[in-house]
């Protein structure tokens, strides 16, 4: 396959340097099949690369085949509007990864990724077209996007349509965003807790006058603690309190 590709690509560069036109006489005839000149072309050429004759005379019969494939869309063009686009599909697929698709040019991008799936069998939601090295936009038509003819589109396949995916982009987002708010709501109510909790440590208050905080033992009578126990105490009964309201709006995340 790489001996191919290297004897095409040098067959091409000597073409262009000689100017040879193998799509007009005396390499393609007038019913447009193959000259007896381009045997004596492939013996030129294959002394110069020191290669088998015959096989370098089948990859210039490819070259004309394709020029003249190429020649007769432009004149399809010219003529009836209809531009030629050379569809590379997904490596998977065990069809030619390089494909005509024939399509006029004032259709979207939407209509073109529809008669893409649907010419190849591909499910139009889990593709993407590239042309030019750009994502093609699916609202816009071919011509506002700069496609033409004999332009090359590169089909690639997703994992997950673009709706799907802008779904579960949402989705993230709306869950992360709801995870700040709960975090914000913690932060909030733990500050709530100990500016109290600092108050009932360091003020000082006569129970029967201002009964902030009475803690009492199983008999009733109040216990004196000190004011670090007591913010302690504070903070604690705090959070039970608020996680048991969590816990009614089954907020168990938090």
């Amino acid at each position: 396959m790489a001996q191919k590709k290297y004897l095409q690509a040098k067959l091409t560069q000597f073409l262009r340097e000689d100017r040879i036109q193998l799509w007009k006489p005396p390499y393609t005839d007038e019913n447009k099949k193959v000259g007896l000149a381009l045997k004596d072309l492939a013996k030129q050429y294959s002394d110069r690369l020191e290669c088998c004759e015959n096989e370098v005379e089948k990859v210039i019969e490819e070259i004309r085949c394709k020029a003249i494939e190429r020649g007769t869309g432009n004149d399809n063009y010219r003529t009836t509007g209809i531009a030629t686009i050379e569809v590379f599909l997904p490596p998977r697929l065990k069809k030619d990864r390089k494909n005509l698709l024939e399509t006029r040019l004032h259709i979207t991008g939407r209509e073109l990724r529809s008669k893409i799936a649907e010419t190849f069998g591909l499910q139009e939601n889990y593709i993407k077209i590239v042309i030019n090295k750009k994502q093609l936009q699916l609202g816009k038509t071919l011509e506002e996007q700069g496609v033409a003819h004999n332009v090359k589109a590169m089909v690639l396949e997703l994992k997950q349509s673009e709706e799907d995916a802008r779904k579960n982009f949402q989705l993230e987002e709306e869950e992360q965003n709801e995870a700040k708010l709960k975090e914000k709501q913690i932060q909030r109510t733990k500050r709530g807790l100990e500016i109290l909790a600092k108050r009932a440590a360091e003020t000082v208050v006569d129970p029967e006058m201002t009964p902030y905080l009475d803690i009492a033992n199983q008999t009733g009578r109040s216990i004196r603690i000190p004011p670090s126990e007591r913010k302690a105490l504070m903070l604690a009964m705090g959070y039970h309190e608020k996680g048991r309201a969590f816990l009614k709006r089954k907020e168990y995340g938090i």
